[in-house]
């Protein structure tokens, strides 16, 4: 039961549904208490454990029937001799069949036998599909197939399982028959059993491959998407990886409000606590508890949308309004040569469009950070007090222009915070016309930033730092 119950949360997890261990637990014990005989009621009771939202339940309910659906033996095409294929189980005797296979054996060192030792040939040339399906099932559990990650292990699983089915038995028969001149027919009913073997075999392992193999996949692209430079990333990857920035978003989120959890309580004032209760003779009647506010960041974004820089701009904006539960307040800005407000954008629409209309209607080239600093100064200085931190995102070359770092100097003063994004490895600041060495100076941290590990590693940094310094 066990393995079976962990090769579904494979499944899931291939599907994009996360299973966490907690989520594991509680489904085991449900299963145990309402067992794998009735299909309705366990598919129920691990909906209820596994599923969290509501979208992720046609997932699950696809996943399920998909994973407890009996994998039929395919009869052999119709004029071949051969008796007529077994019936196929009722549908809650397939699922409890399914589970029960988890913890049978092989049929030995032979290959599976089955129940009564029947060998392969006889299973293939009766059409006996129960058993054959049966046989595949435990064959694949054997071999383990639900490890399978890409296509090129395809051929690799097929030989495995249909050499624990007792491929080899069946390749002998055959070899022997053919030295048997006098029985051409069985010989080409045993080839054609062998060839009707490799094919059902095969269908099989790619509906597994669909089901398990998805998973690993994704998270290798996943994983190099968030270490590409992100003016590499196509346009087709977009949707992909506005789901991985929702996603670390999400785990930044829990991380940190396990961090204010912890600051209602705070931690336990031994100090204070044993003096307080020293004249009880020690008993801890009354309990003090040291705590530390933790207090949301304000955030001002400013964001160079020109043409060399526009995709870093869209995922830090993505980023900061999906962390909305820990950053209490962002007002973004973007600019190419002056410092547009699209903060009401991001009210009214949804988080991607509103990227989307950002880039489009800002976008541009002939960045000028000089005149966007003076813009700074004009519009936003006055609201820059000690609770605010402002982020800047841009490569800092300024075509020749005035570079007015003394804006900086002042913003610098007044934030509590200054964090520049550069997505320029550091080696090129400051050559040409960046002026990235000359606002450095004026930032409290002034960093590479080009792929969303960057943008994690920064934006928890600054969570953090907001709650360490509260």
């Amino acid at each position: 039961m066990q393995a079976t119950l962990e090769d579904f949360f494979k499944a899931l997890r291939g599907s994009d549904i996360e299973v966490s261990l907690n989520a594991q637990i509680d489904a085991a014990r449900a299963t145990a208490l309402v067992g794998w005989r009735e299909r309705e009621l366990l598919k129920s009771a691990l909906g209820a454990t596994l599923v969290k939202t509501v979208p992720d339940r046609a997932i699950f309910d696809r996943t399920f029937d998909r994973f407890f659906h009996f994998d039929t033996f395919g009869t052999r095409p119709a004029g071949q001799p051969g008796a007529a294929p077994a019936a196929v189980p009722p549908p809650d005797e397939q699922l409890q069949s399914n589970a029960e296979g988890s913890s049978q054996g092989s049929g030995g060192p032979g290959g599976c036998q089955g129940s009564a030792g029947q060998a392969l040939s006889q299973l293939l040339l009766a059409g006996d599909s129960a058993t054959l399906s049966r046989r595949m099932q435990q064959a694949a559990r054997d071999v383990g197939l639900t490890d399978i990650w890409f296509f090129t292990q395809k051929g690799y699983y097929t030989q495995k399982i249909q050499q624990a089915m007792g491929l080899d038995l069946l390749d002998r028969e055959i070899t022997e028959a053919r030295r048997q001149t006098q029985t051409p027919q069985r010989v080409a009913e045993l080839e054609r059993a062998r060839k009707h073997l490799f094919n059902e075999v095969r269908n099989f392992v790619e509906r597994k491959l669909s089901m398990y193999g998805t998973a690993p996949t994704r998270e290798l692209h996943d994983d190099f998407l968030q270490t590409q430079k992100l003016s590499n990333i196509d346009r087709r990857d977009f949707a992909r990886m506005h789901e991985i920035v929702r996603k670390i978003a999400r785990r930044l989120a829990e991380r940190h409000a396990r961090r204010k959890r912890r600051e209602q309580r705070g931690q336990l004032d031994f100090r204070r606590t044993i003096r307080a209760n020293a004249a009880y003779g020690g008993v801890m009647f009354e309990t003090f508890w040291r705590s530390t506010k933790i207090e949301r960041p304000r955030v001002v974004a400013i964001c160079d949308v020109s043409g060399s820089v526009r995709q870093y701009a869209r995922f830090l904006l993505l980023f900061l309004y999906s962390l909305d539960e820990l950053v209490s307040d962002v007002q973004s800005f973007a600019f190419t040569n002056h410092l547009i407000d699209v903060s009401a954008t991001f009210a009214a629409l949804p988080v991607e469009q509103a990227v989307d209309k950002v880039m489009q209607a800002v976008g541009g080239s002939g960045t000028d950070y000089g005149q966007v600093l003076e813009d700074i100064d004009e519009q936003l200085m006055h609201r820059i007090d000690r609770r605010t931190t402002v982020l800047i995102l841009g490569d800092a070359r300024n075509n020749r222009g005035e570079a007015h770092a003394e804006i900086m100097k002042t913003l610098y003063g007044r934030a509590r915070r200054v964090i520049w994004l550069n997505p320029e490895p550091v080696s090129f600041w400051g050559l040409g016309d960046s002026e990235m060495k000359r606002y450095a100076p004026y930032c409290h941290i002034a960093r590479e930033c080009n792929s969303l590990r960057h943008l994690e590693r920064t934006l928890d940094e600054l969570l953090r730092t907001n709650s360490a310094s509260a």
